[in-house]
């Protein structure tokens, strides 16, 4: 009695023609496979796309205004700390100046006149809209928006306030040049 060859058999050749419906049943059991589930490239796929519709949304969200006045401090203080260093390091006094607008720092030119500086740490700084400032000295006094970074490195010391609707932070310098911003209550 001759062995039926099964469909492992290499001489095992189906023929569509006179095969029936019980037998493509049995066939197309035979070759489905058991593993279900995603792929790792469908993983990544929508990866990638949860992660641009987030990068999307955040960016349509605009700029946070707390945010915005944290950097502005952050920048200030950066700046009036390296201005400080660099009038000991050229000896030279360096002037930061506020207005409305925004601030900038100056040095002495040969002629007795102040021009900004060109540090682009130190270039002139627009500020954003409703963004103001108030400096005081050490005992509390409001100044003028001037104060002199001396070669000696011997400063007074000094308290800016940056202000918006969204909150405050002081900047504050001590005789050392140490500055340091906060959040202001």
């Amino acid at each position: 009695m001759a062995v039926a060859p099964t469909r492992f058999d290499p001489g095992f050749r189906i023929d569509y023609l006179s095969v029936d419906h019980a037998d493509c049943r049995k066939i197309q059991r035979a070759n489905r496979t058991r593993w279900t589930g995603f792929t790792l490239v469908e993983m990544l796929v929508v990866l990638l796309v949860v992660g641009i519709g987030l990068g999307l949304v955040t960016l349509s969200a605009g700029h946070d205004e707390a945010a915005l006045l944290r950097q502005e401090s952050e920048r200030l203080r950066s700046a009036l700390e390296h201005a400080a260093q660099l009038a000991q390091w050229r000896h030279v006094p360096l002037s930061w100046e506020a207005d409305a607008n925004g601030y900038r720092f100056a040095s002495p030119a040969r002629d007795g006149t102040w021009t900004d500086e060109t540090d682009p740490t130190l270039a002139p700084h627009p500020l954003p809209p409703n963004v103001r400032m108030r400096v005081t000295d050490a005992s509390g006094v409001v100044a003028p928006l001037h104060l002199l970074m001396r070669p000696s490195g011997r400063n007074d010391p000094y308290a800016i306030a940056i202000e918006s609707p969204s909150g405050a932070w002081t900047i504050a310098g001590d005789p050392l040049n140490r500055v340091r911003a906060a959040r202001s209550r």
